[in-house]
């Protein structure tokens, strides 16, 4: 459990460093495209994704906030990806009138033991658990809640680890928020000129202080569907190695009359 926390945390480390280099190649890729190629810096465009300083900071840390979302949810991905793969190692067998024996479940916990890559997968964990309590007992319902614990566990865990994910992509259009606050406190002290006629230096400010806002509300927009869409992934993931345990362990289980 405690390697598992230090991974977590590599992992959240990991992705926070990309997303600080993916936002400031974002920044290069945007200055790039308005003083090199449209040769045009103060284009209402370059503005609105906040290429103009100081002001846009607010932007800068919007999209540091998305960057380091996106990593992690791109770090999850790829874990369910390998995850998937442990259905391929045909661990427990899928042939039709196929049953188990106390003696081959005793085989499969020692060959799961032996299979030290796939210490972290789901599917070996749960299956490790559930051929331990029937090993103890030789009992099925037994094993069979140790299996429904295991996934409620497991979903558990993994509503606990979109804690941060969750935290950046509410904070993205706070921040917007805070950007037009400023924004609008700026235009404020401006009023002077605004009453005199000038009201360009009013106009401008506002005009920064709503592009924080919509800049953060897109980019939120597309981070909680790919949020919904990751979680949605994985917690039917929990479910299929549930799912396939009771159909192709628990249920193919056969104990004979004289070891009940």
């Amino acid at each position: 459990m405690l390697a598992g926390k230090q991974k977590k945390k590599s992992d959240e480390f990991d992705a926070l460093i990309v997303g600080i280099i993916a936002t400031f190649a974002f920044y290069g890729l945007i200055w790039l495209v308005f003083f090199i190629f449209l040769k045009n810096p103060y284009h209402r465009f370059f503005i609105l994704l906040g290429g103009k300083w100081p002001e846009g900071i607010i932007q800068l840390s919007t999209y540091f906030c998305f960057f380091w979302a996106i990593n992690m949810l791109s770090s999850k991905e790829r874990k369910l990806n390998w995850e998937t793969k442990a259905f391929e190692l045909q661990l427990l067998p899928e042939q039709e009138h196929k049953i188990l024996l106390p003696d081959e479940i005793n085989n499969l916990r020692l060959k799961l033991f032996d299979i030290t890559n796939w210490d972290e997968s789901l599917v070996v964990k749960t299956l490790k658990m559930a051929s331990t309590k029937f090993r103890a007992n030789k009992s099925v319902p037994e094993t069979l809640d140790v299996v429904k614990m295991q996934s409620d566990i497991n979903l558990n865990n993994l509503d606990t680890s979109y804690s941060i994910i969750k935290y950046l992509a509410w904070s993205i259009p706070s921040i917007g928020f805070i950007g037009t606050v400023i924004g609008i406190s700026g235009a404020l002290g401006q009023i002077d000129k605004a009453a005199a006629g000038d009201m360009s230096a009013v106009t401008v400010i506002l005009g920064t202080a709503f592009d924080t806002t919509l800049v953060a509300l897109l980019v939120s927009i597309f981070l909680m569907y790919k949020i919904h869409k990751t979680q949605q992934s994985e917690e039917l993931f929990i479910l299929s190695v549930q799912e396939y345990i009771l159909e192709n362990f628990i249920n193919r289980i056969y104990v004979p009359k004289n070891e009940r």
